[in-house]
């Protein structure tokens, strides 16, 4: 029986973490056991070569290295070319926005294979527009302005763009892009789960089970907006008697900074990068409140893994963080992210019992919201719509209505995925 051959190509996987890696390797294990997909991952790399798993594959493409940062560039047209030629996909996700989009295109030319995209960073105002208001805010306008062109001429081209959150759905059509289907990600509720939480590794923290651990895991950059937390911690040790423990797991431009503070103060511990996830998901559950301040997430998957693990969220009302504080009702939202509100924040969650609730409340929303065997099922889904769409818009171009109407127009995050297959290409 012939298989959906389905590729991903992506710029923003990195091996030192990030919501992107996570995202990419949980559909890989999804996909790996799926008997009617062939799945092909492409990821800018320093060799070239080829991993199997099960029903997938991982292609390694020479990328260029960001200044070692962890990133890499895919700078090769012709490699992704080469790649994609090989593979003969019936659909392509574009998981990055600045060459990918143009490189596929290339690849693909002549031939009738559908692309959706997913908006896994909102580079615009991440970027573009963050990078130059350092400058000159009306740079940052400008360039934010000439950012969100850019994403029309490569997501609006697009058979359909994948985003996260239902703020960042209403943002790309505010701009101009107009086919977009709201896809929430997961987390594995197994895995990061209150269940183990390590009255040891606690121990090694110098925490009792009455001292309420703060947090922040994720990358130590700008766009994070991990600064604030640190300049609350110096506010209360300042300004009261406390001496609240902070964990900090990461890596990036600020992991010097943060390795100082925690030579500074003996209850600020700081882990570095965590590689494996299961010693995160140890981590997450052993504390009882993680920061996560930063006014761009797309969606926020280190938050909403800190929150199946059963902590309190403290974060921006902005953007994803804020939508999911809304929607969980799991922590203390900020209007406006500085010292003197997360120390206020961070005061509120030491109250006896307050972070133990939250947190409780979050466990329990995650468990009913998110779960990567429905972020992926619903994506098939889509794929599915998507090549039937392109197969008829080839055999009858002037064809009405679209399979994808519906799940354009969807509003229910809850409603189940059609078990309803489209047709597929009979490329083999």
């Amino acid at each position: 029986m012939a298989k959906f051959r389905i590729v991903d190509v992506n710029d923003f996987f990195s091996l030192t973490g990030g919501g992107v890696r996570r995202y990419h390797l949980e559909k890989l294990r999804f996909m790996a056991k799926r008997d009617d997909i062939e799945y092909h991952l492409l990821l800018p790399s320093d060799r070239a070569g080829v991993e199997v798993f099960g029903h997938a594959r991982v292609h390694h493409v020479p990328a260029l290295s960001l200044f070692g940062s962890g990133y890499r560039l895919m700078i090769n047209p012709l490699a992704v070319r080469r790649t994609l030629r090989g593979i003969r996909p019936d659909l392509v996700e574009v998981g990055s926005p600045y060459n990918t989009p143009d490189w596929v295109r290339f690849a693909l030319w002549g031939q009738q294979v559908p692309v959706v995209g997913f908006w896994h960073a909102n580079f615009p105002a991440t970027d573009v527009g963050r990078m130059l208001r350092k400058r000159a805010q009306w740079l940052g306008a400008w360039g934010e302005a000439l950012a969100w062109g850019w994403a029309r001429r490569t997501y609006g081209q697009m058979a359909a763009t994948l985003a996260a959150t239902r703020c960042m759905v209403e943002q790309l059509h505010s701009h101009g892009i107009g086919k977009v289907i709201y896809s929430p990600l997961g987390v594995d509720t197994q895995m990061f789960h209150p269940k183990h939480r390590d009255k040891k590794l606690r121990a090694q923290w110098g925490a009792t089970d009455g001292d309420v651990v703060m947090a922040y895991a994720g990358r130590l950059s700008d766009e994070k907006n991990y600064q604030p937390l640190l300049q609350a911690y110096e506010h209360i040790r300042q300004t009261t008697e406390l001496q609240p423990i902070l964990v900090v797991a990461g890596n990036g431009p600020g992991a010097q900074l943060v390795r100082q503070f925690a030579q500074r103060y003996p209850q600020v511990k700081f882990l570095g990068f965590i590689d494996q996830p299961r010693e995160m998901a140890r981590i997450l559950a052993s504390v009882d409140a993680v920061a996560s301040l930063s006014p761009y997430e797309t969606f926020g998957l280190a938050a909403v893994e800190a929150l199946a693990s059963g902590a309190a969220l403290v974060g921006s009302t902005q953007m994803s963080i804020g939508e999911l504080l809304a929607t969980t009702r799991s922590g203390i939202a900020l209007p406006v992210v500085d010292r003197d509100t997360v120390a206020a924040a961070w005061l509120e969650l030491l109250r006896p019992g307050r972070a133990a609730l939250l947190g409780a409340r979050g466990h329990q929303e995650c468990l009913h919201r998110y779960s990567w065997k429905a972020t992926f099922s619903r994506q098939v889904q889509v794929y599915q719509e998507v090549i039937a769409d392109a197969l008829d818009a080839q055999l009858a171009p002037r064809l009405a209505g679209s399979r994808l109407a519906g799940l354009l127009a969807s509003e229910s995050d809850e409603e189940a995925p059609s078990s309803r297959p489209g047709r597929r290409s009979e490329q083999s």
